[in-house]
C-alpha cells in the first residue's frame, strides 16, 4: 500500500532521521523546512499523513492546521511539540490533529503510530465501502402498492428514534431482514454495527453463548472469554429473527436486557451495560404462542412497541412485474447475460397469476433460475418453473406456449369444459350469478371455490394427495399450499 508522508520541521537531523526510518518501511516521504513550501506542495500533490512541527521559521504549526483541513479533510496530521508542552498538544487536538508526538521521541514509537493510522483508516475505508454496498443493496423497498407505501412510511417513523424496539411481522420471504436493515441505516445508528441472528437456527445453550458471551471456564469448551453479539452490537442494532422460537430460559435474559440494558455473560458475575437497539421479527402467531405458554407475555409486550406488518406478495400482485424487472436487471449483469432485455407477454401473465407462497424470496429465486436457463433475449414460459405453469386457473392462459411448439395444458382449469363450448366458457353460472347477491366478495368467493374443488377431488381420490395433485394439475408442493391456505389437514 503506497502511503505518502510529509515531514514539516526546520531541524535537518529530525528530517533526516524520520525520512530514513519511514522510507525503510516502504513509505513515500517528502521533507519541508517551512510552512510556505509545504503548503505550496500540499495544494498541488496532497499527502496521506503530515508530521507537523509547531515551531517553524515562517509560521506556527497550529495556524497551518485549519488550512490543511480545508484543503483535504482526509489528511491525517500529527503535531510534533516540545517535551511537556501539554497545552499546545491539547490545542492541536481541538483544531483537528489526529495525535501528537513530544520531542524527543523514539523512532519505534513513530513507526507504531503510522501503522496505527494506516490500520484505522483501512478499517474505516472498508467499513464505509461495506456500508455503501449495504445501503445500495437495501436502499429501496420496491413497490407501488398502497401497502408498500405505508410500509416505507412506517420504516421512516421507526428510524427517527434509534431506541424504540421494533417487531416486524410477516410470512417467510416477505423481506423482514430487509426492513430491519432499512430502519438501521436510516437511523442515528447507521455508522455502528448491524448484527443479525436467527433464534431458530441455533440451539438454546449455544444461542445463549452467542447472544451474551461467556467467561473462560463457564462450560467444558469455554477455553477463553468470548464477547456475545450484544456486546459486539453495542451502539448499533441487533436483529433477532424468528423470535417466536426463542428458548424459554433465554426469554428471561432478553427481557432483562430490554428493561435494564444490561446482562451477564454465561458464567459471569458482573453486569455489562450496552446501548443496543433490538429489532425482532417473526412469521409465527405470537398471540397463539402466548396462549400456549411458550412465549412470555411480558416479553411480547416489550418487543411489540412498534409493529410493522409486511404484506405477502399475493396481496400486492401489481408489484410483481416491478420486482421481477429489478431482479432481472440484477441477475443478467451477474451472469453476464446482458442480451436478456425483458419478459415475454405470456411469461408476465404466468408470473402475475401465481400466489407465491415463498413471497418475494421465491420470486427472486424464480428470476435467477430463469436468467440461467434462458437462451433468447426474453424470459419465456419455458424458463419458468412448473409451479407457475400448473397454476393457470383462468381461460386467458389456455394458449400460452412454454416453448416454440409446446402449449400449456389447461384442461383442468376451473370452469373450462372438455368440449370447449364457448358459451359455457363465457357464462358458466347461467342466471345464478353470485355477484348479484348481497355481500358478494370476489376474493372470498374464489377462495371458497378453490377449497370446494380441492375437497371434492380429495374425496374422489380417497384422500390420496399425490393423485389429487395430478388431477388438479398441481405439484404436491402447490397442493400443500392450497391445503394450508384453506385450513385443511396438511401431513
Amino acid at each position: 500500500m503506497s502511503v505518502n508522508i510529509a515531514i514539516v520541521d526546520d531541524e535537518e537531523m529530525i528530517q533526516w532521521t524520520l525520512k530514513e526510518s519511514m522510507e525503510s518501511e516502504g513509505y513515500n516521504v517528502k521533507t519541508f523546512e517551512n510552512g510556505r513550501n509545504f503548503l505550496s506542495f500540499f495544494k498541488e500533490h496532497g499527502a496521506d499523513i503530515v508530521f507537523l512541527d509547531v515551531r517553524l521559521p515562517d509560521s506556527n504549526g497550529l495556524d497551518l492546521l485549519p488550512e490543511i483541513n480545508r484543503i483535504d479533510p482526509e489528511t491525517i496530521v500529527v503535531v510534533m511539540t516540545a517535551h511537556g508542552d501539554v497545552e499546545t498538544a491539547v490545542s492541536a487536538m481541538k483544531l483537528g490533529a489526529y495525535d501528537y508526538l513530544a520531542k524527543p521521541y523514539n523512532i519505534e514509537e513513530v513507526n507504531l503510530l503510522i501503522k496505527k493510522i494506516i490500520q484505522t483508516n483501512l478499517v474505516k475505508s472498508q467499513l464505509q465501502h461495506y456500508q455503501e454496498r449495504l445501503e445500495s443493496h437495501f436502499s429501496q423497498i420496491l413497490g407501488e402498492n398502497y401497502s408498500i407505501k405505508i410500509l416505507r412510511e412506517h420504516i421512516a417513523m421507526a428510524a427517527k428514534t434509534d431506541h424504540t424496539t421494533v417487531l416486524i411481522r410477516g410470512e417467510s420471504g416477505t423481506g423482514k431482514e430487509l426492513v430491519a436493515r432499512q430502519i438501521h441505516f436510516q437511523s442515528g445508528r447507521a455508522d455502528k454495527p448491524f448484527i443479525d441472528v436467527n433464534a431458530a437456527a441455533v440451539s438454546g445453550t449455544l444461542l445463549e453463548s452467542e447472544l451474551f458471551g461467556h467467561e473462560k471456564g463457564a462450560f467444558t469448551d469455554a477455553q477463553k472469554q468470548k464477547k456475545g453479539l450484544f456486546e459486539l452490537a453495542n451502539g448499533g442494532t441487533l436483529f433477532l429473527d424468528e423470535i417466536g422460537d426463542l428458548d424459554a430460559s433465554l426469554q428471561v435474559k432478553l427481557l432483562r436486557v430490554l428493561q435494564e440494558r444490561k446482562f451477564r455473560r454465561v458464567g459471569g458475575t458482573s453486569d455489562i451495560h450496552v446501548d443496543v437497539r433490538i429489532i425482532s421479527a417473526t412469521n409465527a402467531n405470537l398471540e397463539q404462542k402466548m396462549q400456549e405458554g411458550s412465549l412470555r407475555k411480558d416479553l411480547f409486550y416489550r418487543l411489540n412497541v412498534f409493529t410493522i406488518n409486511l404484506p405477502p406478495l399475493r396481496e400486492r400482485r401489481d408489484d410483481v412485474v416491478l420486482l421481477a424487472k429489478s431482479f432481472l436487471n440484477e441477475y443478467r449483469k451477474e451472469f453476464s447475460k446482458e442480451h436478456i432485455t425483458g419478459f415475454s407477454e405470456d411469461a408476465l401473465k404466468l408470473m402475475q397469476a401465481y400466489d407465491y407462497p415463498g413471497n418475494v424470496r421465491e420470486l427472486r429465486n424464480i428470476i435467477e433460475r430463469a436468467v440461467l436457463l434462458e437462451t433468447t433475449n426474453l424470459i419465456r414460459p419455458a424458463s419458468l418453473p412448473d409451479e407457475l405453469k400448473n397454476n393457470m386457473n383462468s381461460v386467458e392462459f389456455k394458449n400460452i406456449k412454454t416453448a416454440d411448439s409446446e402449449t400449456v395444458n389447461t384442461k383442468n382449469d376451473i370452469g373450462v369444459k372438455e368440449n370447449n363450448n364457448s358459451n359455457d366458457l363465457l357464462s358458466p353460472f347461467g342466471d345464478d350469478k353470485p355477484w348479484h347477491k348481497p355481500g358478494f366478495n370476489f376474493k372470498d368467493y374464489i377462495d371458497s371455490v378453490e377449497k370446494h374443488v380441492v375437497e371434492e377431488v380429495l374425496k374422489e381420490t380417497g384422500g390420496k394427495k399425490t393423485k389429487a395433485a395430478e388431477i388438479l394439475g398441481l405439484t404436491r408442493f402447490a397442493l400443500r399450499h392450497q391445503l394450508k391456505k384453506h385450513g385443511m389437514v396438511v401431513d
